[in-house]
C-alpha cells in the first residue's frame, strides 16, 4: 500500500507481523485426468510474467511467479490466526 501511495508511512502502526504466506492460491479439481492436471500446472509454472499486469502488481513484493503450495504447509499461519480469533468457516 505504501508503494502504491494508498497510505503514507506516518499512517501505519504495526501491532503484529506474521510470517509470510501466499496471498492467493489456485487449485486443480481432484477428478480431472492426471494428464490434464499436469497440463494446467505446466501452464501456471511456465507463464511468462514479463510485461503483464500480474508482473506489475506482484513484482513489487518480489512475488512475480507462480509457485507450488500446500494448504497444510503454506497456510498454517492463517489457520493459527483464525484459531486465535475464533474464526469459523461455514463450508457446505
Amino acid at each position: 500500500m505504501l508503494q502504491r501511495d494508498v497510505v503514507s508511512d506516518e499512517q501505519i502502526v504495526s501491532v503484529y507481523k506474521s510470517q509470510t504466506f501466499p496471498t492467493t492460491g489456485y487449485g486443480i479439481a481432484h477428478n480431472l485426468k492426471p494428464e490434464l492436471q499436469e497440463q494446467i500446472q505446466e501452464a501456471f509454472f511456465t507463464f511468462d510474467w514479463k510485461g503483464s499486469e500480474l508482473e506489475e502488481e506482484f513484482s513489487k513484493s518480489g512475488e512475480a511467479q507462480f509457485i507450488p503450495i500446500t494448504f497444510k504447509e503454506h497456510w498454517e499461519v492463517i489457520r493459527k490466526i483464525d484459531d486465535a480469533n475464533g474464526v469459523e468457516y461455514n463450508c457446505r
